[in-house]
């Protein structure tokens, strides 16, 4: 049975969105899980479209210390995902159609790779905003600058 409501984010999405939920972390229990300082290579079972992906965007979320071993998964799935979208988008390229003669009376009807492009586009996009990989999802997050930890008083008092 699913929860009503928004999914809980966890506490560094927080931190790169400025806390606008004003969260206290002192009384947040959540673990701290293992953040990449390096960008992991890729597993050896993605293809080759996916593990160009991979080096593409696991170097910024290490940079950016939004990829944690927990997310390890997640990422290949979405470099799983991204290669198949490409591979159906290459295919509808290489027929330069997106519709096909079927039936003996020739009506037309839709190819396969529309639905399957469109199914993982979907997922790409689902899995982007997940990792701050879309505009608007990374337009909301804050990265941490030298005054964080600072209050007013704090600026005031040390001018």
């Amino acid at each position: 049975m699913s929860r009503a409501g928004r999914k809980p984010l966890p506490k560094a999405i927080h931190e790169l969105n400025g806390n606008p939920s004003k969260i206290n972390f002192e009384k947040l229990k959540e673990p701290e899980p293992t953040v990449y300082s390096d960008s992991p290579d890729p597993p050896k079972w993605l293809d080759e479209i996916a593990k160009e992906e991979w080096m593409r965007v696991s170097p910024e979320l290490s940079r950016l210390k939004i990829l944690t071993e927990s997310d390890y998964t997640a990422l290949e799935a979405y470099c799983k995902t991204y290669s198949r979208w490409k591979t159906a988008e290459k295919e509808m390229d290489r027929i330069e159609s997106t519709v096909f003669k079927a039936g003996k009376n020739n009506y037309i009807q839709q190819l396969p790779q529309v639905a399957i492009a469109q199914k993982y586009l979907k997922l790409c996009q689902d899995f982007m905003t997940e990792f701050g990989l879309t505009p608007s999802s990374r337009g909301r997050m804050r990265l941490p600058s030298e005054e964080d930890g600072y209050d007013e008083m704090d600026k005031l008092l040390k001018g």
